[in-house]
């Protein structure tokens, strides 16, 4: 079960790699301003298989309720955290994100100016 505090809820889901359940906390206000549902949450962890480190990624769509709505959990190979096709989406959605905030500051803009002239 879930739990919930003032700021956050605290959600579980289970890693199909390392099969164990895992515990996250999610803060309440990264929903604020979303447009798109569900978003990507990016977890990172590790585990130890046969003596072998494992470096995995863990990527939760959550929704606005903040529910999970799936995962999606992939081992990190090699040097690299994120091979050049994660790069380009994280990239497009970052700018995706970027473009709207900078719409949003300037209708922000544009109120409070049509308000200092009142």
């Amino acid at each position: 079960m879930d739990e919930i505090d003032s700021e956050t809820v605290t959600k579980r889901y289970r890693c199909q790699i390392c099969k164990t359940n895992h515990t996250i906390k999610l803060d309440k206000s990264i929903t604020e301003g979303r447009s798109k549902f569900p978003f990507p949450y990016v977890i990172l962890h590790d585990f130890i298989n046969e003596g072998e480190l494992k470096e995995l990624i863990t990527i939760l769509y959550v929704d606005r309720d903040l529910q999970i709505r799936h995962t999606e959990i992939q081992e990190i190979k090699g040097d690299s955290l994120f091979s050049k096709k994660q790069i380009v989406a994280m990239t497009k959605a970052l700018f995706e994100e970027n473009e709207r905030l900078m719409h949003d500051v300037a209708k922000l803009t544009d109120d409070l100016n049509r308000l200092k002239r009142k």
